[in-house]
This record gives structure tokens, sequence and C-alpha cells, in this order.
């Protein structure tokens, strides 16, 4: 009974309340807030996302959580330390920081709050006293929880039961905990569903065939996302540096003004908010901009792709949050940019394979995509694609991570 309490119905617990906290998150500020946002009139929108960095400064320091390991990293740290504990009466103020941002119109989501939520939720049940854990089953609550919360806000149970398995590591998985993660993902992933409804990034709308177009695209987003991963990673490492050493006042002031400047100017570009939160916007305008004339649809893409992943780094310097889905929409440009050089742009399938191998450069999660590709095809065509893809990615990127807390294996 022991095993069945701590692998099975703790976890379910766990799962379903973190994806009911994170449904109302995201209906409430991303499907909700931000959707009244984009169709605000006039500039509103950038004068909005001005405040989002000095807002979630403003959180910050009101509750102590300035020069403090951020949300997206605390997890992490906390896996590696013997016998940590999450400092869980830090996470309220996490998750209105992360309210802050994202609400507010910061090129971030709630991945890192949700996974907080999940794990603390975890960690919560684990102490409490009448329930006895067994050894090392306080990790795995909150491992479960992590995979809960990125579950949930991501809308793939594929996805997060991986993830808090795989993201503490370069190389590795902590395979003994799949258990109560793979059940927590799943009532993670049902309860946001009943609460706000799915929002996956992308919805594969076609299936390709086995064919060498379809293959030379796949080997070419394999690539081209794993050298734009070193690229990602190391320009947020340098900026992860400049903040440490400017002001945070001057900083915040600074990354305010320029992501205001890029929100705007990606509107003009592409007369929609595509810096506007963790991606949903900027992909909705993606995969409904395909077909035009590919040489200006180029041009076109490659400018919103860089104003878009410019304000999300800008937002990682001015303090903002984590850049899970972030990573995902920088992929799907990318897919989108090599199926134009094919022939083949207006699709979704390019940008679904670009999404899950930039993802899997960044955060260092190629299991964790390999199966979201899986998942969300149903295709073997598509599945076997995408994993030679996320793999060719994983030589090409290196050493390189989003995360410094990642270690190479146990």
């Amino acid at each position: 009974m022991t095993n069945v309490l701590w692998l099975l119905l703790l976890p379910a617990v766990v799962g379903a309340a973190t994806g009911a906290g994170v449904g109302v998150l995201a209906g409430v500020f991303e499907d909700g807030g931000l959707a009244w946002l984009n169709r605000a009139p006039g500039a509103t929108a950038a004068f909005v996302s001005l405040l989002a960095l000095p807002a979630t400064f403003a959180v910050a320091r009101a509750t102590g959580l300035l020069g403090k390991t951020s949300g997206a990293e605390l997890y992490i740290h906390t896996y590696h330390e013997g016998g940590g504990r999450l400092p869980l009466r830090e996470i309220p103020a996490r998750i209105l920081a992360a309210i802050a941002t994202v609400g507010l119109g910061g090129s971030q989501g709630f991945e890192a709050a949700s996974a907080l939520l999940g794990s603390s939720l975890g960690d919560a049940t684990s102490r409490w006293r009448r329930l006895a854990p067994p050894a090392d089953f306080a990790r795995s609550l909150a491992t479960a929880g992590a995979s809960a919360g990125i579950a949930a806000v991501f809308s793939s149970p594929a996805v997060g039961l991986l993830y808090g398995l795989e993201v503490p590591f370069r190389r590795d998985l902590d395979a003994p905990r799949l258990v109560p993660a793979a059940i927590a993902s799943a009532c993670s992933y049902a309860a946001r569903v009943a609460v706000s409804g799915a929002h996956p990034l992308i919805e594969v709308r076609e299936l390709p065939s086995l064919e060498p177009l379809f293959v030379a695209g796949c080997l070419a987003i394999g690539v081209v996302c794993g050298f734009g991963g070193r690229a990602f990673a190391w320009s947020q490492t340098q900026l992860q540096h400049l903040a440490r050493r400017n002001h945070p006042l001057l900083r915040v002031a600074l990354a305010s003004l320029l992501f205001g400047l890029l929100a705007w100017a990606g509107h003009a570009l592409a007369g929609t908010w595509i810096s506007l939160g963790p991606g949903h916007i900027a992909a909705d305008w993606l995969l409904g901009s395909a077909g035009a004339v590919p040489g200006h649809a180029a041009l076109l893409l490659v400018a919103v792709l860089l104003v878009r992943t410019a304000g999300t780094l800008i937002c990682v310097y001015g303090g903002g949050g984590g850049v899970f889905t972030a990573l995902a929409l920088t992929g799907a440009f990318l897919g989108e940019l090599v199926g134009l050089a094919l022939g083949r742009g207006g699709g979704t399938v390019f940008p679904f394979v670009g999404a899950a191998c930039f993802l899997s450069a960044g955060y260092r999660l190629p299991l964790s995509c390999m199966l979201w590709v899986g998942e969300a095809s149903g295709d073997v065509v598509l599945t076997l694609g995408g994993t030679v893809a996320i793999a060719v990615t994983q030589v090409c990127v290196g050493e390189w991570s989003v995360s410094e807390a990642k270690r190479e294996m146990r």
C-alpha cells in the first residue's frame, strides 16, 4: 500500500492540483489578458509592455527575491542539493512576479512558475508529517510536480512526463522517478483541459510523406536549430553576466525601453503584437502568414524572428522569467524558413519540427521533444523525421544550454 500511495495516489493529487492552478493562470492571463491586450486599440500594448519588467522588479524587490536564484533554475538547483528543499515561502512571490511579466506583455510564459508550483506542491505534500514518506520520495514528488507543471502550461503530457527527469542533466535521465512523473503529468494535463482547455503552441494540420525533400528539410532544420540553440544560449549567458554587473534600476529601465521599442517594431512588421507572451500570438501569425510570396515572406519572417527573439532575450536581461515556449517559437520560425528555402513553405510540419528541435537544443531535452513529436503528430513518418532532426540538433548544439544549473550526468 505504501508504494500505491507514493507512486500513484499522491502524484495524481499533486498533478491534478497543479494542472488546475496552471489552468487558472493560463486562462486568465494568457488566453484572456494577452488576447485582450493584442486587440487593444492603437499602441496600448506597447505602452503596457513598458511596465512588464518594472512591475516584475517591484515584486521581486518587495518580496526579497532580488539577487536570488531565478525561478527557471530553482527547481534544478534544489534537485541537485542533497536533501534540498524548495523555499516554499518564496513560491507565491515568484508566481506573482511571473504574473507581472506575462500579464503585462513580456515575451515569456508561465513555464518556470508552473514547474515551481508543481514541485512546491509535491514538496509540501511530502512534508506532511502524518504521511511518513519513504526515503527519497520527497524528491520524487517534487520531480513529479515539476513535470506536472510543464505538462499543463505547455499543453503536452509527453513533454511534461520527461521534463522533471531530464532537465536537471545535460546527458542523463532520472528514470527511477518515471512512474510518479507519468501519473502527475497525465492528471495535470487533464485538469488543465478541464479548467481552461488545451492551448498547444502548434497543431500539426497535415502529415508528410517519406520523400527526399522531407528528409532534407529535417536534416537542415536539425543543423540550423543546433547552431541556433548555441547562439541563443551564448547570448542569454552574456546578457545574464551583464545584468549582474549593472545596477538593477538602470538594467530594468534600459531593458524596459528596449522591449517597448521591440514590441512596437514587431507590430509594425507583422500587424499584430507578436512580442506578447510566451509565443502563441506570434505562432498564430506565423502559421497564418504562410503562402505569401516566398522571397518577401522569407525577409519578413527573418525580421519578425529577430525582433521576437531579441524581445525574449531582453526580458531575460531585465529579470523576467523562463524561455521554454519562446525557444519552441524561435524553432518554429526557423523551420518555416527552411521550408521556404525548399519550396515547402506554408505548412505546419517544418515549423513543428523546428519547434521541437530548438526546444531540445536550448534546454537539452531530446527525449522529451522526441516524445512530443510522436504525441502531437501520431504519425510514423513525422516521428521518424523529427527524431532524426532532434538527434542532429543535439550534436550541433554541443555543450551549450540555457540553464547554468544543469549537471552533465548523475
